[in-house]
């Protein structure tokens, strides 16, 4: 009811406003003449003030007023010698408040839905999201699940899929304060344990920390024979400085694993690091270990048959580097290849001079971290670095011209990488465009708008901003 009575005031107000001029009463109206020569008069008054005041020379007044009394004298032969008079019409008027009020009110009881109960703007925030969930916005389904645990803190299905969408989208840090409200409300289940502790481990840089350790020791009480606990268990072994426990450890969980088991390729790669960090016979530790695997244990028998290609194609690398070091992936393949060779002090080197180049690019830093950890040269000495901090950038105006733009490439580098590895991200290709374009690389611009359309073809939203980038920065036309 409330309803129409504030449709009917709007479209009593509106009709109103509209018949206004067809119910005033009679009245002359003033034509464009008139009303110049007035303005005019206006004019002539406010020359002979300052001309009395001092303001204007008598000179300067006179030849205003001449060009005034001309301008007069034109607006007079415009003049119309017959008044207009306005008059009432109120039957137009009426005919045009009808028309308004009936024609309004028409045209909503024909495409309007009366019946519709008002919807709460929390309720229209939440049809919103599940229509871009629906149509794969992790953002979105991430959000979503937030506003189910505020509305229900103690359901645990809830508080466990947040978590493990946090790790699908690789935020550990989110996933693990999830994934905590799911191990208290299942009563310490250890499957739920375990994917909190390991949550705990990646939030904290592939450290098994105390609070993790703890975990995994109780999923071990409860599941003896738990794979990822066992692993997690050996790393925190190794991390301890007690490399024979943590090989042993993996040796043994290798042993008693499936041919096909998704953890087999960590477990193997583990121990050989940790054979050639020892400097321990991989093929009597792993009889079936492969020649790239014998490779990266420095084993002699595989050095003697892939050598001279690891040879060539480090020499390949280094020389391609240093004339062109924009290439992350080949410095991470200088590094590979060199600890393969057992070269591991040049290797760590390689990782360090990315590592200087792309400190202002984290997801680069993180792949050079993983390429460390996997090489097993993360016990050696490595330089924290995680990106510019605000002394850095507020240092930056202090840097040669040659050092900045270094620091800039770095960062554009670093943001296409993130986006071949992880493209769902609109905003990120917008930036890496523009920035392209900045740097007055329009062909690498134009590369990155075709991955980009590619990639989201089929979604007009974003296909449309992409046009518009592409439009205000004159590209890919």
């Amino acid at each position: 009811m409330t309803l129409w009575i504030a449709i009917g005031l709007c479209l009593v107000l509106a009709a109103l406003w509209l018949g206004r001029p067809f119910l005033r009463r009679t009245a002359g109206v003033v034509g464009e003449a008139d009303f110049s020569i007035s303005v005019y008069r206006d004019q002539l008054d406010e020359i002979d003030r300052d001309e009395a005041e001092g303001r204007i020379e008598p000179a300067e007044a006179e030849a205003a007023r001449a060009e005034i009394e001309a301008r007069t004298l034109k607006a007079a032969k415009r003049l119309d010698p017959v008044a207009h008079v306005a008059h009432r019409a109120p039957l137009a008027g009426a005919l045009v408040m009808l028309l308004v009020a009936g024609g309004s009110l028409g045209l909503y009881l024909l495409l309007g839905v009366p019946g519709l109960p008002d919807q709460p703007l929390a309720e229209r925030k939440a049809e919103v999201l599940q229509r871009r969930a629906a149509g794969g916005d992790r953002t979105a389904q991430i959000a979503l699940l937030v506003e189910r645990t505020r509305a229900d803190p103690k359901d645990f299905e809830t508080w466990w899929t947040l978590g493990r969408a946090y790790l699908a989208l690789d935020n550990p840090t989110e996933a693990a304060g999830a994934l905590k409200h799911a191990v208290e409300l299942s009563d310490d289940d250890p499957g739920v344990l375990a994917a909190y502790a390991e949550a705990v481990t990646l939030a904290n840089g592939n450290k098994v920390s105390s609070i993790a350790e703890i975990s995994f020791h109780k999923v071990r009480e409860k599941r003896p024979k738990d794979p990822r606990a066992r692993y997690y268990l050996a790393l925190a072994k190794a991390q301890r400085q007690d490399f024979d426990g943590a090989l042993q450890d993996w040796m043994a969980l290798k042993a008693e694993s499936a041919p096909g088991a998704p953890w087999l390729a960590l477990v193997r790669r583990d121990i050989a690091n940790m054979a050639r960090f020892l400097k321990r016979d991989l093929k009597a530790l792993m009889p079936d270990a492969t020649e790239a695997e014998l490779a990266r244990a420095g084993n002699a028998a595989a050095s003697e048959s892939s050598g001279k290609d690891a040879s060539a194609r480090i020499k390949e690398l280094e020389k391609k580097l240093a004339a062109e070091p924009k290439d992350f992936r080949g410095w991470i393949e200088l590094a590979t290849l060199r600890a393969e060779t057992g070269a591991n002090a040049k290797a760590l080197d390689a990782l360090n001079k990315a590592r200087t180049r792309y400190a202002a690019a984290p997801f680069i830093l993180q792949q050079l971290d993983a390429t460390a950890r996997s090489l097993g040269l993360d016990n050696l000495e490595v330089p924290a670095v995680n990106g510019p901090t605000a002394t850095d950038i507020a240092a930056a105006s202090e840097m040669t011209d040659e050092t900045r733009a270094a620091m800039i490439d770095g960062m554009v580098e670093g943001l296409e990488a993130k986006l071949s590895e992880k493209p769902d991200n609109p905003n990120g290709w917008i930036m890496l465009i523009r920035s392209y374009s900045v740097l007055n690389e329009r062909a690498r611009a134009a590369t990155a708008l075709e991955k980009a359309r590619g990639h989201f073809e089929g979604n007009e939203t974003v296909l449309a901003a992409l046009d518009e980038t592409a439009r205000e920065l004159g590209i890919g036309e």
